[in-house]
């Protein structure tokens, strides 16, 4: 059996919404009366929240949405920033790859910290990563466009405008070695009419006989 690495990051009650002032989950336990049994029912969930994945429709009017995206499992490119990502970062030969950028951003979301001063991408990475042919872009903040309602969500607007989906949120990257390849696949809800929905985003180790 390959080896799989869990990529996500759990969602709970105590998990924020963006920009972190409300609570992305409720569960209630629904009463049937049958012993034994366990029945939740959602009256909120943040399809934005934790990890999770933006189709294009978030920003692109008429773009896919989220039962539109195909499940697939792609090559997965590790990029290692400090912290902003900037043109000169992203690889040539990145096409068809789920590019992951991996710059240390670990805190948890259940903390208003985790949606302050993030790593993002810049717009010329935005543009390199489109240009470049990247199949998938994930980091672990919570948006690849900076904090704060100061801008226009440009990166979000390039990537999603060239059909990349984006996947946000992510863990773990840092048990990813740079040695091994991987295949990454980030499975979602396939919600008609939804431009987002929390994935379960993972890494294969891939092998011969993957």
């Amino acid at each position: 059996m390959p080896e799989i690495i869990d990529l996500t990051r759990p969602l709970s009650r105590e998990t924020l919404a963006y920009p972190g002032d409300s609570r992305a989950l409720k569960v209630e336990r629904l009463k049937y009366g049958v012993p034994g049994m366990t029945v939740s029912h959602l009256s909120l969930l943040d399809l934005h929240a934790a990890t999770h994945i933006d189709a294009p429709l978030h920003f692109i009017t008429d773009g896919s949405d989220v039962a539109d995206l195909p499940l697939r499992l792609l090559p997965l490119r590790l990029i290692r920033a400090s912290t902003t990502l900037e043109p000169s970062d992203v690889p040539d030969d990145i096409a068809g790859q789920a590019v992951l950028i991996a710059a240390g951003w670990e805190l948890p979301p259940e903390t208003p910290a985790y949606f302050e001063s993030f790593p993002f991408l810049t717009e010329g990475a935005a543009a390199a990563l489109a240009e470049r042919g990247a199949a998938l872009v994930g980091v672990e903040s919570p948006s690849v466009d900076p904090a704060g309602a100061s801008h226009d969500y440009r990166a979000h607007r390039i990537l999603l405008g060239a059909g990349i989906p984006i996947v946000e949120g992510l863990c773990n990257l840092d048990r990813l070695n740079a040695d091994t390849r991987y295949w990454f696949g980030a499975f979602g809800l396939p919600i008609r009419g939804a431009e987002a929905s929390p994935v379960r985003a993972i890494a294969i180790v891939w092998n011969d006989d993957s």
